[in-house]
C-alpha cells in the first residue's frame, strides 16, 4: 500500500511541476498543436514498449472501450483544453486555489458513482487539504477580478471536474486492463481526438518561430505528463480507494509552488509553509485505516 501511495504522490508532483512548463510552451505553440505533439511523442515511446512487455491487446470489450473513451474525453481532452486556456486568462494563484477542490470533487464522485463509503477521517482530510492548498496559493493574489479572469477561473474549475472524472473512470478499469495498456490506450485515443484541431492550427502555424528550448520542454512534458504520470497514477489508483487517491492531488499545487519558488524566484511565506503542512497532514489522516466502529457516510 505504501508503494501505491508513493506512486500517486509522484504522479501528482509531476503534474504540478508541469503547470509552469505547460504555460511556457503554450506561449509559443498553440494549445491543440502542443497537445497533439505531446501525444505523438508518447505514442512513439509507449507502443514499442507495450509490444516488448508482451501486453499488446488485439481485442477490447465494448465496456472497456467506452470507459477509455470517456476517460480520454474528460480527463485528457477537456482537462487539457480547460487548463491550458484557463491559465492564459487567469492568474496562477487563482488557478491554484481552484485546483484545491480536486480532492473534494473526487471524494464526492466516489461517493455518488462508485458507492464508496466516506469515513470521518476522509472528510477531515478533505477539509484539511482544501484549506492547505488554498493557503499555498492565496498568498500574493491581487484579488482583482475581470470578466476575462472569471472566464479563466471557470475553465480551470471545469478542468478540476474533468480530473475528478478521470480518476473515477480509471478506478472502473482497475483489474480489467493493465496500467501500461491503459496509459497507451489513453494516449492513442487522445491523439485521435486532438488531430483535426491540431491539423488546422498546424497548417497556419509558423514553425520556425519556436525557440529550440521549447522543443526540449515539449519532449520533457510528453515523457513526464503523458507517460510517467499516467502510468504511476494508474498503478496507484488500482490499489486504493478513489477518495483516498484524490487526496494525493494535493501534491500538485505543492510541487507547483516549489517550482515557482526555486526556479521562478517567487516568494515563500509562512502561509505557504502552513499550507503545505496541512496538505501533508490531510494525506496522512486520510490514508489511515478507520476504527471498526467509526462513523461512516454511506449512500
Amino acid at each position: 500500500m505504501l508503494f501505491a501511495y508513493i506512486q500517486l504522490a509522484l504522479s501528482m508532483a509531476l503534474v504540478g511541476m508541469n503547470i509552469s512548463i505547460g504555460k511556457e510552451i503554450v506561449s509559443h505553440v498553440p494549445v491543440f498543436l502542443f497537445s497533439e505533439l505531446r501525444f505523438l511523442i508518447a505514442i512513439i515511446i509507449l507502443l514499442p514498449l507495450l509490444a516488448l512487455r508482451g501486453e499488446w491487446k488485439t481485442s477490447w470489450k465494448k465496456e472497456e472501450g467506452s470507459v477509455l473513451f470517456w476517460q480520454s474525453f474528460f480527463g485528457v481532452f477537456l482537462f487539457s483544453i480547460c487548463m491550458l486556456y484557463g491559465v492564459q486568462w487567469t492568474t496562477a494563484t487563482a488557478a491554484g486555489i481552484i485546483t484545491s477542490t480536486v480532492p473534494a470533487c473526487i471524494a464526492l464522485f466516489s461517493f455518488w458513482l462508485l458507492k464508496e463509503k466516506l469515513q470521518v477521517n476522509n472528510v477531515a482530510a478533505i477539509v484539511l487539504s482544501v484549506c492547505g492548498i488554498a493557503l499555498i496559493t492565496f498568498t500574493g493574489g491581487s484579488g482583482v477580478q475581470t470578466l476575462a479572469s472569471m472566464f479563466g477561473n471557470l475553465l480551470v474549475f471545469l478542468a478540476v471536474v474533468s480530473e475528478a472524472l478521470f480518476t473515477i473512470f480509471a478506478k472502473r478499469l482497475s483489474g480489467k486492463i493493465t496500467p501500461f495498456q491503459m496509459t497507451a490506450a489513453i494516449n492513442v485515443i487522445s491523439f485521435v481526438m486532438f488531430l483535426p484541431f491540431a491539423a488546422w492550427e498546424g497548417i497556419r502555424f509558423d514553425w520556425g518561430l519556436v525557440p529550440a528550448h521549447i522543443w526540449w520542454l515539449l519532449v520533457y512534458y510528453a515523457v513526464t505528463a503523458s507517460v510517467l504520470s499516467f502510468f504511476l497514477w494508474y498503478n496507484g489508483v488500482a490499489k486504493v480507494e478513489a477518495s483516498k487517491a484524490g487526496l494525493f492531488t494535493g501534491m500538485m499545487p505543492i510541487s507547483a509552488a516549489l517550482v515557482a519558488v526555486l526556479f521562478l524566484d517567487e516568494a515563500f511565506t509562512w502561509l505557504h509553509g502552513i499550507g503545505m503542512l496541512l496538505v501533508l497532514a490531510s494525506i496522512f489522516i486520510g490514508t489511515q485505516q478507520p476504527r471498526p466502529k467509526g462513523i461512516t457516510l454511506e449512500r
